[in-house]
């Protein structure tokens, strides 16, 4: 029996998380909040449940979630979508990926994406038979060098994935960025398909620029969003799609003899708790907070905190710290030293390892006090 996959092993947060429960470590590996989910979020939830909202919904999304998404794109980004032919649910972005990833690449076609990446962007592409075509982001600030992707770009290229802010860099796309995409792909049918789960958590003055944002786009654009962080509710396994009606009926297909729809009472108890308790802005502020916390704890110490611009990570440089190998230098933080973070290693393709790990500061200023007391302590 042949394994499509047999070249990828373990999630390297599973496997990082699972070192952490085992050495009863601090984990600021996998990305999850460590406090509490709103109250109000789960009483709504609890309230759908309670009234009934127990068997299968809309395949594509209930309709009160699709009128207040609609409502957040219109708000946010000045968009108006027709919600019946563009919005679809999904028990998660990465589901979402998944299923965009089979709805549009054949065997042979060529998918470009920007390492280091998440992990699931390959694994989809080459299960389908795609090629992936990655771009290097490299220190000292993970900037996209355009002649690279420009040079990757050809007939063969179906699709180009995005990850907007990035995930695990936190970096953000600016507009030279979409400038230089458009120029690009402007005459092709290269689909782009945007990771914007991060979207309510950008730092920058300017803020998130959405590919929503961008009509000259809108045709062939694949837009994926996740409740699971902007509501810090990440096992809920709930994320959205909005794309071109042609497209959407493609991903809907398969949706439709997989998974079905996603958990009805979560989506009605969402789609409330948008409606009457939901701040973007307090997203972005509290999670700055963090980030500034992370910051300054460590300034005098031997690590480098790298620019964070967008997401609830930050890339730590350790190169005055240690000559290892980024894998190495984390188990031995691990399973020693007692802090669970990520190497940045297993995010490229080509062996390419900065002295950099990751950390997520989507925790409780407890949990980061005491990660930056051990940290100083490496």
């Amino acid at each position: 029996m042949m394994d499509k996959l047999s070249k990828y092993g373990p999630s390297i947060f599973s496997t990082m998380t699972g070192l952490a429960i085992k050495h009863n470590a601090l984990n600021l590996a996998q990305g999850f909040p460590d406090f509490p989910t709103d109250p109000l979020l789960i009483s709504s939830v609890d309230e759908a449940m309670k009234a009934g909202w127990n068997q299968y919904s809309r395949p594509i999304g209930a309709p009160i979630l699709h009128e207040q998404i609609t409502e957040i794109i219109q708000k946010k980004y000045g968009r108006n979508i027709d919600s019946d032919e563009m919005l679809t649910v999904y028990p998660g972005a990465s589901f979402a990926i998944y299923i965009a990833v089979q709805a549009l690449i054949h065997p042979g076609d060529e998918v470009i994406i920007f390492e280091p990446a998440y992990e699931c962007y390959a694994p989809a592409i080459e299960i389908f038979g795609g090629v992936i075509k990655p771009v290097q982001l490299k220190l000292p600030d993970f900037a996209i060098d355009w002649n690279e992707v420009r040079s990757l770009f050809s007939s063969k290229t179906k699709m180009i994935i995005i990850n907007n802010p990035h995930n695990p860099t936190a970096t953000v796309w600016n507009e030279n960025d979409f400038d230089e995409l458009y120029k690009l792909t402007e005459d092709s049918a290269c689909a782009i398909l945007a990771d914007e789960v991060y979207e309510f958590i950008n730092y920058t003055e300017r803020g998130h620029i959405s590919l929503h944002s961008k009509s000259e786009f809108h045709d062939r654009s694949i837009i994926i969003s996740s409740f699971g962080k902007s509501l810090h509710v990440t096992g809920w396994r709930m994320g959205y799609c909005i794309a071109p009606p042609q497209i959407s009926m493609m991903m809907r297909k398969i949706n439709q003899f997989s998974v079905f729809c996603t958990n009805h009472a979560m989506q009605i108890g969402v789609a409330n708790y948008l409606k009457n308790h939901f701040n973007a802005d307090s997203i972005k502020s509290e999670y700055q907070r963090k980030r500034d916390l992370i910051i300054k704890g460590l300034e005098g110490s031997r690590w480098k905190a790298l620019h964070c611009d967008g997401t609830y990570f930050i890339m730590l440089d350790y190169s005055d710290i240690s000559d290892k190998s980024s894998m190495e230098f984390t188990q031995e933080l691990v399973t020693i030293k007692g802090i669970g973070t990520i190497p940045c290693s297993p995010f490229y393709s080509n062996g390419y390892d900065p002295k950099v790990v990751r950390i997520c500061f989507a925790k409780k200023d407890e949990t980061l006090n005491k990660a930056i007391e051990l940290l100083w302590k490496i």
